[in-house]
């Protein structure tokens, strides 16, 4: 078992955590984002290492590095995997690089609310994916977010998928995203989330999808004319901490780190659900143009969508999509 797991910082600033503190625990993890500091994201990763302190009586620390001080998302993830960092919230479509099964998640228009996706992820199915990840040399504790993703375009109001056609979208480097953007007529280019403001700004792309939170965050409004309300996919976090230094510690640790995990993750879906009306007029009154897709736009929507749900139904397996339709009809309000 590990007794400490502790690693020099690299150049970067510290938050949440003193270094005198952190010296003065008996297990030290180091807990990567690319998120802002001024993100409920972040917020919630600061929450989470005062919390911990708190309820392991100063045994436990983690020292929190924001805004990609140590890499990427990618980056990240393999760093976790070789110890040198010990926890992060990759998005799901990233981690679906490492582990296909967690693209479920992704799929466009999967969750008709943040009920069903809570229901979904906090439940037996998102349990079950978490899980697989321990072949990988992970331990998933839990689902953060950033929540519903908006398109935004510098082209054209977007009320249906043939408005997309030939448009070049911004993605994620994921398989998933990318094919859902070409069977609605886009031209999807994967650029890193830190260069999206500059790609829109120069014309490398003319469009994206994201959060109200990351919208508001990184400024696109001030590249971009239109904004459409689609909530089309959800963007969540999956919360991951290196399998090895999480079974090295003793149980009673491990449960008060994860009850830490998991309030920090209620506090985060609180927050961002309290800014996403003051958000929306917020882009309002930063100039952009707001289309909300109605009933015929969204059907027109799902129906372009279900060629890319048939295409994962074997990559997920074992019926998990017949599953999780299942539960989210259960919460269509």
């Amino acid at each position: 078992m590990l007794k400490k797991i502790l690693f020099a910082a690299v150049g970067a600033t510290v938050l949440g955590v003193s270094a005198s503190a952190a010296t003065a625990a008996e297990y030290t993890f180091k807990f990567a984002h690319v998120l802002s500091t001024d993100t409920p994201g972040h917020m919630a990763a600061e929450l989470l290492a005062k919390k911990v302190a708190e309820n392991t009586g100063g045994k436990v620390a983690i020292e929190v590095f924001p805004a990609g001080q140590l890499g990427n998302d990618t980056e990240i993830v393999e760093q976790i995997q070789l110890g040198s960092i010990h926890m992060g919230i990759p998005p799901t479509a990233k981690l679906g690089n490492f582990e296909q099964r967690m693209q479920l998640f992704d799929l466009p228009f999967i969750f008709p609310t943040a009920k069903a996706a809570y229901a979904v992820l906090d439940g037996e199915i998102g349990n079950e994916l978490l899980a697989t990840l321990s072949a990988k040399g992970l331990y998933g504790a839990a689902y953060w977010e950033s929540g519903f993703k908006q398109i935004t375009t510098s082209v054209k109001p977007i009320a249906a998928p043939e408005d997309l056609a030939g448009i070049k979208m911004r993605t994620m480097s994921s398989p998933l995203i990318i094919q859902q953007y070409k069977a609605w007529g886009a031209n999807p280019i994967p650029i890193a989330f830190a260069e999206v403001y500059n790609a829109l700004q120069q014309g490398v792309a003319e469009a994206q999808e994201n959060s109200f939170v990351s919208i508001d965050k990184m400024k696109f409004y001030e590249v971009q004319k239109y904004l459409t309300v689609s909530n089309h996919a959800y963007l969540g976090y999956a919360f991951i901490v290196n399998k090895a230094a999480w079974d090295g510690l003793p149980a009673d640790l491990q449960s008060k780190v994860q009850a830490a995990i998991e309030e920090a993750r209620n506090f985060q879906r609180a927050e961002n659900a309290r800014l996403n009306d003051s958000l929306l007029e917020k882009m309002k009154g930063a100039g952009l143009q707001i289309t909300e897709l109605d009933t015929a736009g969204i059907t027109a929507f799902v129906e372009a969508s279900k060629k890319v749900h048939d295409s994962y139904a074997d990559v997920l397996g074992k019926g998990m999509l017949t599953r999780t339709y299942a539960v989210t009809n259960q919460h269509l309000n």
